[in-house]
């Protein structure tokens, strides 16, 4: 069985979906445990920016802008 993480009650990702996280720099790591940067406002403008909705599916680029710029 692979390793899983739970994020919250109903979450749950595999170590390889987490992967990411292990490329990122210290310096990056370090802004993000300190509240220098905000991984879930980045999220929303990467979602925005690929013009998916908060579920991951399409609804186009402006629509998605609406959606995470509330």
């Amino acid at each position: 069985a692979k390793e899983s993480a739970v994020i919250t009650e109903t979450t749950t990702f595999t170590v390889d979906e987490l992967g990411f996280i292990q490329l990122a720099l210290n310096k990056v790591l370090i802004a993000v445990a300190n509240g220098e940067l905000d991984l879930n406002n980045l999220a929303r403008k990467e979602l925005a920016n690929r013009g998916l909705d908060k579920q991951g599916q399409w609804v186009g680029f402006d629509k998605a802008n609406q959606i995470h710029n509330a």
